[in-house]
């Protein structure tokens, strides 16, 4: 007889299908026990009422300082207080204020400053009639004062300004000579130098400490302000060849 695979591994799954099955029983037996002792989740109850409030815990530390708040807008303004009561009297000049000083304005009025710092006008101050003075001597018309309309300013080109006042046959000249050094060029015997003038000579430059007429370095009316170099000595020419122009294209 021909052995037949497939109808003995049939048998086979059956033997081990039965012995799990068997050997599982207890097993499922249990599950099935615990679910009946748990059922499903029933709907949630009502809130209970709240417990005793239980004790106070210790202070924690204290927290750092918050920033500065911005400052608020100023509140409104509160109702009157009652009026005070009366002080009591000062004593004889004592407390009281006094008069610290007196002067009279120029409209004559009489004007007192007290202690606590105010002023007080008392009006016009009027004395006693004196007694009758000489009768005066007959007077003139003044001339009339010299104003800016009246002013012309000139300038002689060199460090002298002049402030002349004219009007009419009244002339006043007010001359202003300004602290500066005036270049004269080359000096030249003979002509008359102001102070401040500055001349070169000699290869030096000059300055006048004063009017002179005097030539420079002799006396002293003059200053040496540069002094002349000491002349270079003079240089060898040597020829040198001329390289060819450069051209550009």
């Amino acid at each position: 007889m021909a052995f037949d695979g497939k109808s003995f591994g049939r048998e086979v799954v059956g033997v081990v299908k039965e012995y799990v099955s068997d050997a599982l029983a207890p097993v499922i037996a249990r599950l099935e026990a615990i679910e009946k002792r748990h059922p499903e989740k029933g709907d949630r109850g009502e809130k209970g009422d709240p417990g005793e409030r239980g004790p106070s815990g210790a202070d924690g530390a204290p927290g750092a300082p918050g920033e500065k708040g911005e400052k608020g807008d100023p509140g409104e303004r509160g109702p009157a207080g009652e009026p005070g009561k009366d002080g009591a009297d000062g004593k004889d000049g004592a407390d009281g204020v006094g008069v610290a000083g007196a002067v009279i304005d120029r409209g004559g009025n009489l004007v007192l400053t007290l202690t606590d710092g105010t002023t007080r006008e008392l009006g016009l101050v009027v004395g006693r009639d004196g007694e009758k003075g000489d009768p005066g001597k007959d007077g003139r018309d003044g001339a009339d004062g010299l104003g800016f309309d009246d002013l012309e300013v000139e300038h002689d080109g060199l460090r002298t300004i002049t402030f002349r006042f004219a009007k009419g046959d009244r002339v006043k000249e007010f001359p202003f000579t300004l602290p500066v050094v005036l270049d004269r060029g080359v000096y030249k015997s003979g002509d008359a130098y102001s102070a401040g003038d500055g001349v070169t000579w000699g290869g030096s430059f000059w300055i006048a400490q004063k009017d002179t007429a005097d030539k420079p370095g002799e006396g002293d009316g003059w200053r040496l302000a540069v002094k002349k170099g000491r002349d270079g000595r003079d240089g060898s020419a040597k020829a040198e060849k001329q390289s060819d122009p450069v051209r550009f294209k």
